[in-house]
């Protein structure tokens, strides 16, 4: 398993932004097709919509639309989100597609471009069969157009070319190739934007009309995925409260869920989406009081759903990432200006999840230690066809089977082999160490001074476990100089101990020796046994020193 295993997906992560594309532009060969198309993507700033723009020739093939449930009743759902559904509304399938085509009103061949135009358009809705996806056409015109009304040979050309496209008048723009073609594209913009909200509008009614064919018995499940689904249309719609609603009503829908050994990661994985989200959008309102109180409630609820025994090391790595996935949304508040305080900052979440983290290695320490006869099971049991899972959080060998019954024990067996043996290869010092890493950069920033060096100890003890003997010293030196200071001797005698270790494991002698006389003067709170044999050792140290010289 490797560290970025527990990681959110990045289509979770993002900013949802209505996804519409533009065909019929030559960005490569066209000077003046390159020219719009920067101007679409240059300089977004935060007052322009939020829109992501994609070219795509106009025959592309768009991902295929299902064909229509007209009834559940003998639909029973597989998992609750597939893996695939956020990336392909973010990237796949569009809210609205643009066709740009070169025409000016006083065009000579009318009538053969407008029949051309049309077939562009009819080619487009061809390859969205089934979607609701608005389609609109954009005319690059060389002149400026003459006011509304004012031009009668436009105004009839353009009643023609929306009749032959099936257009309405609403769908047709006009895009002038002069000085001013930002201004005109920033206008462009808004009219797309509304298009895409209306086509997300839409989208949340389909879903909202199959909740009259669910039963609560076998579609449990589904209740879920469709108010998760609803939320996140409602952000592409940018519709945040709205948003907010759904996916708490979502997340009360995921803990209603019977759980069980077999199904308790898929739960908590869509949980912690859930959460996710809930979180982003309580910073993003200015409500981080609610945002915390959620995470409270989160965690509450999930900690002591671990699962499988045998894999209980998933469960701290879980809980570890979602700590860190909190710590990172608080700290990108602040940097958008909310104000944090000494006793709550994104530090205390950091320093949780690197608790988490050190209670994996030493949970995987146990449960991953097999003896090295045993191998790897073939067939890889956490191999799939088209390699990655349909749904999330769920079973590479048992995909789609929701019995709480294993039905294949066997196979059962050699997916936790395969897990184990995948664990023991991770390297737990690394996460650990950057997770309190982000935690003493917070404590510092927050004036914290105490929990900065305890937290600072902790990883020089875990460079010592890790064989970086030269940084643990440097974090354990600079350490004792405070707790010297301040006479916590207790502390004090712990870190002199390690520092010890590293000095002798580093053949360090003048370092060694400082250490030893250290720990044997009187301040240093050690067995006298432990300060006798310290002695004996350094005598024997001083004494080789001295032959050799």
């Amino acid at each position: 398993m490797s560290p970025t295993q527990w990681d959110f997906p990045v289509e979770l992560c993002c900013r949802p932004m209505a996804f519409v594309t533009l065909t019929g532009l030559d960005v490569t060969f066209n000077a003046i097709h390159r020219a719009i198309w920067d101007a679409f993507c240059a300089n977004r700033r935060a007052d322009r919509v939020p829109i992501s723009f994609k070219v795509l020739p106009g025959d592309h093939e768009y991902p295929k639309c299902r064909t229509k449930r007209t009834s559940y009743e003998w639909y029973i759902p597989k998992g609750i989100l597939k893996t695939s559904w956020m990336n392909k509304h973010l990237n796949l399938v569009p809210a609205l597609v643009v066709v740009f085509y070169e025409l000016d009103w006083d065009e000579a061949q009318w009538k053969e471009k407008q029949s051309e135009c049309a077939t562009r358009v009819e080619i487009v809705r061809q390859s969205l069969q089934g979607r609701n996806t608005k389609v609109a056409v954009v005319l690059i015109q060389k002149k400026t157009p003459l006011p509304p009304g004012e031009d009668m040979i436009a105004s009839e050309r353009a009643a023609a070319l929306c009749n032959a496209c099936d257009l309405s008048g609403k769908s047709l723009f006009v895009l002038p190739h002069t000085d001013h073609l930002v201004g005109y594209i920033i206008r462009l913009e808004n009219a797309f934007y509304e298009h895409a909200q209306t086509y997300y509008y839409t989208e949340i009614r389909r879903v909202k009309s199959h909740k009259e064919f669910l039963n609560k018995t076998t579609h449990q499940l589904l209740f879920v995925r469709h108010q998760f689904k609803i939320a996140f249309f409602s952000e592409l719609k940018q519709d945040t409260q709205n948003a907010l609603k759904n996916y708490r009503t979502a997340y009360n829908l995921v803990h209603e869920l019977r759980s069980h050994e077999t199904n308790m990661l898929e739960i908590k994985t869509m949980a912690g989406f859930i959460n996710y989200k809930i979180c982003r959008l309580c910073f993003q309102h200015n409500t981080p009081l609610d945002a915390i109180a959620q995470f409270r409630k989160h965690i509450d609820l999930c900690k002591k759903k671990i699962g499988s025994a045998e894999l209980s090391f998933e469960h701290a790595a879980w809980m570890s990432k979602q700590f860190q996935a909190f710590g990172d949304l608080f700290d990108e508040a602040i940097k958008l200006g909310l104000t944090a305080i000494q006793t709550q900052n994104p530090g205390f979440y950091y320093q949780q999840a690197a608790y988490y983290a050190q209670e994996r290695k030493h949970l995987a320490a146990v449960l991953c230690n097999h003896d090295s006869s045993v191998s790897y099971p073939t067939p890889d049991p956490l191999e799939t066809p088209n390699g990655v899972l349909d749904f999330y959080g769920q079973r590479a060998w048992r995909q789609g089977i929701l019995s709480f019954d294993l039905t294949d024990p066997e196979k059962e067996k050699a997916g936790i082999l395969a897990w184990q043996q995948k664990e023991r290869d991770v390297i737990h010092s690394e996460i650990i160490i950057s997770l309190l890493s982000s935690a003493v950069a917070q404590f510092k920033k927050y004036k914290c001074p105490r929990m900065k060096s305890h937290l600072m100890v902790q990883m020089g003890e875990e460079y010592y476990y890790a064989k970086d003997y030269n940084k643990a010293l440097k974090l354990l030196d600079y350490v004792m100089c405070d707790y010297r200071t301040e006479r916590w001797w207790t502390l004090l005698t712990s870190i002199l101990t390690t520092a010890l270790k590293c000095a002798y494991l580093m053949a360090q002698l003048k370092d060694y020796i400082t250490y030893s006389l250290e720990l044997l003067g009187r301040g240093t709170l050690t067995f006298c046994s432990y300060k006798s044999c310290s002695e004996k050792l350094l005598c024997k140290v001083t004494d080789q020193e001295l032959q050799y010289n």
